[in-house]
């Protein structure tokens, strides 16, 4: 058994993982090219590309992927707590309930910015892409609160 089939083996559940190492590298709403499951875990594993793991590629990358899938449970489980009629996705009332849209106020993207496939409403494909946007614009909104006055007025 070669480094790859021992370190993928070693990871639990290969399918549920990929959308979670997705969004943890930043990569959800993009097209990629066909791979399965295992593959995509590999490959973002293997960060010098040389088609092998070395123990380190391994070790760094299982932690990290530990925490992806952790982040991926409280996110479905968070999911499906906002959606109230049990419908498998949020329409524009649930997607409003959401802490990150209230807390962004008036400047929340609406539904359809995140709406995929333009059904309106969202899948939780779709929901991790918006959350992953809501986070990053809010985390941007607090660091420029924590700028000091001047320097803010210079960069105007």
């Amino acid at each position: 058994m070669n480094v790859r089939a021992v370190a993928l083996a070693a990871i639990p559940s290969i399918p549920m993982l990929c959308i979670a190492w997705t969004a943890m590298a930043g990569q959800v709403g993009h097209s990629a090219p066909a791979m399965d499951g295992s593959s995509k875990v590999f490959a973002a594993l293997d960060v010098d590309h040389d088609g092998d793991l070395s123990p380190e590629e391994f070790r760094k990358g299982y932690s990290g992927l530990r925490q992806a899938i952790a982040l991926e449970v409280r996110l479905r489980e968070q999911f499906q707590a906002i959606d109230a009629d049990r419908s498998g996705a949020l329409d524009a009332a649930e997607y409003a309930s959401l802490a990150l849209v209230k807390r962004a106020g008036q400047t929340a993207p609406g539904l359809p910015a995140f709406d995929a496939n333009k059904d309106q409403k969202l899948e939780f494909e779709e929901y991790l892409a918006a959350v992953r946007a809501l986070f990053v614009q809010g985390r941007k909104v607090r660091e420029n609160a924590l700028q000091p006055e001047n320097e803010s007025r210079e960069r105007r």
